[in-house]
């Protein structure tokens, strides 16, 4: 999570068409995939991020375009999102974002618990202004941030087991190599989770 008020503030406005919305899903909950199978499910190395805006946020134009280049200018990873309360707008230091999470629907949460966290009193809860997708996002691929697919697609080649690790709710993640690598990744992923709540989601 992190403030964006200064940033918007340097934003500069430019044409953007309206992003349609997508559907949240979810990290399946079942047994790990192994190595090959994960890695043609995975969003190709290079796969940029791409901005859904929320449609019934009643943004205004100038809104829409300043959550485009914000998104864009600053490379935030997938999956994303950004919130805001609608009585106090785009520009305070309660608009919030999480990125780099392994699926839209925890990052929205995130986004959204931070924002209400530093909202005025007496202000409207914060929602979802706008979501971070891979670019070509469509459902039953693999869903892990853009930092863990690279991190584990760095691994292809590696000898001996490989796995992957993740936390749904922080976007924490942990990579294990070798005798015991499942084990492996999921302390390294809990050691970063503060909910330690990370299941190892890719095993060879």
């Amino acid at each position: 999570m992190r403030p964006f008020a200064r940033a918007l503030v340097r934003a500069a406005a430019r044409p953007a068409a309206m992003a349609a919305a997508l559907t949240m899903s979810q990290m399946a909950a079942a047994a790990p995939i192994d190595g090959e199978t994960a890695r043609g499910m995975l969003y190709p190395e290079g796969t940029g991020a791409r901005i859904a805006l929320n449609g019934q946020a009643a943004l205004s134009e100038t809104d829409q375009k300043t959550l485009r280049i914000l998104v864009e200018t600053n490379g935030f990873g997938y999956f994303g999102a950004i919130a805001f309360s609608p009585d106090e707008g785009l520009m305070t230091e309660a608009l919030q974002g999480a990125f780099d999470f392994h699926d839209v629907s925890a990052a929205s949460a995130a986004a959204v618990a931070a924002c209400n966290a530093l909202r005025a009193p007496g202000t409207r809860p914060c929602i979802v202004a706008a979501q971070v997708f891979p670019d070509g996002y469509r459902a039953g691929r693999l869903e892990v941030s853009q930092s863990a697919g690279a991190a584990f697609a760095a691994q292809a080649g590696a000898s001996g087991d490989t796995a992957l690790a993740a936390s749904r709710a922080s976007g924490a993640f942990g990579l294990g190599t070798g005798a015991g690598a499942g084990a492996a990744a999921l302390a390294a992923c809990n050691a970063k989770a503060p909910k330690r709540d990370c299941r190892v989601v890719i095993e060879n």
